[in-house]
């Protein structure tokens, strides 16, 4: 027999999920209103990627979005492990998507800085001040080499940033020690 897990409830075993994962990073798990209620939002500052986080959020998705057939594709039902002795169970999750936004604070930007001025062969490229703010007159270079990635779409400090942020994990270098 298959259990069927609420989406209220799977934002429950989300939260656990990212929380086990990811040790000190908060993470907001909301469920969507309306004709959306069978989604949720993800939302957290520094942290894991969003591909990271997606290989968590992924698992408890019920249906995936097919935007080649605009319709959904069943995810099928998953077997979970139960306590001691206990035989898995059958769990179709009734979530139709999670979406997931990372954030950055100041702490993230001068940790980009920090990989720009490590990484790249523009030591002397000061994009942002100590305390993480964007220096808005920087002369930017036409393209940079950081962390092992070309990035040829230079537009503004917060951009570049952005760029090189979206590909790193940031749980070490942001999060405090407990």
């Amino acid at each position: 027999m298959t259990d069927y897990i609420t989406t209220k409830d799977t934002a429950k075993l989300v939260r656990a999920a990212l929380k086990n994962a990811f040790p000190g990073v908060k993470f907001s798990v909301r469920m969507s209103t309306g004709t959306a209620a069978a989604w949720m939002n993800v939302s957290y500052s520094d942290g894991p990627t969003e591909l990271e986080v997606r290989a968590i959020t992924g698992w408890f998705e019920g249906r995936h979005f097919n935007g080649m057939t605009d319709g959904y594709d069943d995810a099928g039902t998953v077997l979970v492990a139960g306590d001691g002795e206990e035989m898995p169970r059958e769990v179709r999750y009734c979530c139709d998507g999670i979406n997931s936004h990372r954030e950055y604070t100041a702490a993230g930007y001068r940790a980009a800085q920090h990989l720009i001025r490590t990484d790249s062969d523009h030591k002397d490229l000061v994009l942002f001040t100590p305390e993480g703010e964007p220096i808005d007159n920087a002369v930017l270079p036409t393209g940079l080499y950081v962390a092992g990635h070309y990035i040829d779409f230079l537009y503004s400090p917060t951009q570049v940033a952005q760029a090189i942020l979206h590909r790193v994990n940031l749980c070490t270098v942001t999060t405090p020690a407990r």
